[in-house]
């Protein structure tokens, strides 16, 4: 496999984690945002980030499978998302003090996370399909 098609397959992987994620946030939008006692509209604008990343992440995936380039493309947008989330975080570890031990796994995550997602945009080439023997990369 080459390294192109290495990077697609970890930057899919990356996806259903990441819409994993806001499955997570849809059906239990208190628990994931760390509200112990989320009101009607906390708990309507963490559905509302459940569906967002639900979406955005299954429509990367399906472009990184049928569409690389575009799908790189739309991967590096959400790795820019998911950046800007551990840039707040890090403001907050060092504004807030908030640097406790899941804080600090947090931001560990959402890099790893925007790292993936990125891999396909800056490792660019292009997969070869065989008429008959399958796709070869």
């Amino acid at each position: 496999m080459s390294s192109y098609g290495l990077s697609l397959l970890l930057a899919i992987i990356a996806c259903v984690i990441g819409g994993a994620l806001g499955g997570l946030t849809l059906a239990r939008p208190g628990a994931v945002l760390g509200l112990t006692a989320p009101d009607a509209d906390g708990r309507t604008e963490g559905r509302a980030l459940g569906g967002l990343l639900i979406l955005s992440h299954a429509a990367a995936a399906l472009f990184l499978g049928y569409q690389s380039h575009v799908g790189a493309a739309m991967a590096f947008a959400l790795a820019m998302a998911w950046l800007g989330a551990a840039l707040g975080r890090t403001v907050s570890a060092l504004v807030d003090r908030a640097r406790d031990r899941l804080n600090l796994g947090n931001l560990a995550f959402e890099i790893l996370i925007a790292v993936t997602l990125s891999l396909p945009f800056f490792n660019a080439g292009r997969l070869v399909v065989l008429r008959g023997h399958g796709m070869l990369v």
